[in-house]
């Protein structure tokens, strides 16, 4: 078994970009910056065009076609409002189709555009000045001092940095996105300062325990946070940095770190995982129900719609009697819309045990008089105190439950595609085959349950 330094070693060679990958990302951010610099000017703006997130830190993993760059406006209600509204993105949006740039406009707290530019897309984003202590006007006015307090301090850690993240994609639980709930790139760069490196950081996360864990770099916050991971943001106390990492997403890093240091491997930074076979999955009952991936929708709007429909999903399931093991959302290159679902039994016997009210109760009477004439029940009969009757079972196979659960399920694109999509019962893995071929391989993972990374 190899061990970590090696491991490192070995990793270290992936992660760190070539010294023409840096100066070519490098030369398109200038270019685009000073682009936006004109095109500012020339509507009569007064900005501050900045460099962003991990280019500017140097923690870009390589690959990575993403660049950030931030429009720092005064902090004076003319520009609060121009950034609020979106009239600011729409007119610099419009400017920039002038010379042939391609762009889409895209929604957070406030709108900002994604440009395509040699090959690279970057996110162009209004905010408002900030000063150390004040209150942000927007969610993206903190980042620029983001990038002034990782300035220097992240000096001889940038590869640490690189490795973490490379590991947490690997896991699957890098970005804070709606999708992921997971570390976003700042967080993986506060947690790499605390504990001063890769390993170390490892180390850490091997012991940790949610809900227990809070990790200051500089003045402690007065803040209490009910989150998982409390991370205190040192250009924001009163803020979280780790506020979107979900509970699953905490205990898979906890889990892999604590595998990494027993049995260090490749396997965390690389994603030569070989496909499974039908023959190397367990028939354990899935449901699978996708539809079309609803274009032109923001995919936090897509995932968070996506999120509240497992969520009803899950309680109809059991609701009805079922018992639900495990459920899985996927949107594979962003194709198609996919939630499956394990249970233990996907059709249910045709009588139920109905529980009623205790004998003594006014509500008695009247559960009495609904049964005791209904000729397709046993009972009413008493135990423990309580009414109960034998009654047929409304939703007895799994299909009608998921499909009734999602009818439940207030308007959305998501729900409609998924009702005009299909919806497979899969009891032999056999069956995957019958599934779109971007399908397959998810499905047959979700259907092992193993992390590919538990070697």
């Amino acid at each position: 078994m190899p061990n970590i330094e090696d491991v490192i070693k070995e990793a270290l060679r992936i992660v760190t970009p070539s010294q023409d990958e840096v100066k070519a990302i490098n030369s398109i951010a200038l270019e685009i910056m000073h682009i936006l610099e004109r095109k500012l000017r020339e509507l009569g703006l007064e900005a501050e065009v900045t460099l962003q997130g991990s280019i500017a830190h140097g923690t870009w993993l390589p690959g990575d076609r993403d660049i950030d760059v931030f429009l720092v406006f005064p902090r004076n209600d003319k520009y609060i409002n121009l950034v609020k509204s979106g009239e600011l993105v729409r007119d610099l949006a419009a400017a920039i189709s002038e010379i042939g740039i391609s762009w889409v406009m895209n929604y957070a707290q406030h709108p900002y555009l994604t440009l395509t530019y040699n090959g690279f897309n970057i996110d162009v984003v209004p905010c408002i000045k900030m000063r150390p202590g004040e209150k942000p006007i927007t969610a993206a006015d903190r980042t620029p001092l983001h990038t002034l307090y990782l300035r220097g301090r992240l000096s001889g850690l940038e590869g640490d940095v690189r490795l973490l993240k490379l590991m947490m994609k690997r896991i699957n639980v890098y970005g804070a996105e709606i999708k992921v709930q997971g570390f976003s790139g700042y967080l993986t760069e506060l947690i790499t300062l605390a504990y001063g490196g890769f390993v170390n950081t490892i180390k850490a996360a091997s012991r940790w325990i949610p809900f227990k864990v809070k990790i200051t770099l500089e003045v402690p916050s007065k803040v209490n946070f009910n989150a998982p991971l409390v991370v205190i943001d040192p250009v924001d106390p009163g803020r979280n940095a780790a506020a979107a990492v979900s509970l699953d997403s905490m205990a898979t890093f906890i889990a892999a770190s604590r595998r990494f240091l027993r049995k260090p491997s490749m396997t965390f930074f690389t994603n030569n995982t070989k496909p499974l076979s039908a023959l190397q999955v367990r028939n354990i009952p899935t449901l699978i129900i996708y539809g079309e991936y609803p274009k032109d929708y923001v995919e936090d709007i897509v995932w968070g719609q996506l999120r509240r429909i497992a969520s009803t999903i899950w309680n109809t399931v059991s609701s009805s009697g079922f018992k639900p093991i495990d459920i899985g959302l996927y949107t594979p290159q962003d194709n198609y819309i996919v939630v499956m679902l394990t249970v233990e039994e996907p059709e249910l016997p045709e009588y139920e045990v109905h529980m009623g009210p205790l004998v003594w109760t006014d509500e008695a009477e009247a559960f009495i008089e609904k049964y005791i004439n209904a000729s397709n029940v046993v009972g009413p009969f008493i135990r423990d105190g309580r009414w109960f009757v034998i009654r047929p079972r409304g939703i007895r196979s799994i299909k009608e439950a998921v499909v009734k659960g999602l009818k439940a399920v207030r308007g959305g694109v998501v729900k409609d595609s998924l009702l005009k999509g299909q919806v497979i019962l899969i009891n032999d893995a056999a069956q995957v085959n019958e599934l779109p071929v971007e399908l397959r391989d998810i499905a047959l993972a979700f259907m092992s349950k193993r992390p590919h990374w538990l070697t």
